[in-house]
């Protein structure tokens, strides 16, 4: 769900306006990323619970993949980047 973010007025001032268009800038990149994203990493055993993270991505460490919390029937669980079970 994209971020509704209003560009910052110059009037505001320092050093609101400078704090607010960081803000901005950062919400802006957090919907459309320029560059990768690190990504947290956890060790399988440590996996928060998937459907408290429905649609998010985190890297398994120790089974060298990237996991993403996906709905199967209804559930969500964690499955690799490829579709897979970890």
């Amino acid at each position: 769900m994209p971020i509704a973010v209003r560009p910052v007025d110059p009037r505001l001032g320092f050093p609101l306006s400078d704090i607010l268009r960081n803000l901005s800038d950062v919400a802006a990149e957090v919907q459309t990323p320029t560059q990768p994203v690190a990504l947290a990493s956890v060790a399988f055993a440590s996996l928060p619970p998937a459907a408290n993270w429905p649609g998010c991505m985190i890297h398994v460490t120790d089974r060298n993949s990237i996991a993403i919390s996906t709905p199967v029937a209804g559930v969500y669980t964690w499955l690799r980047a490829d579709g897979t079970a970890l």
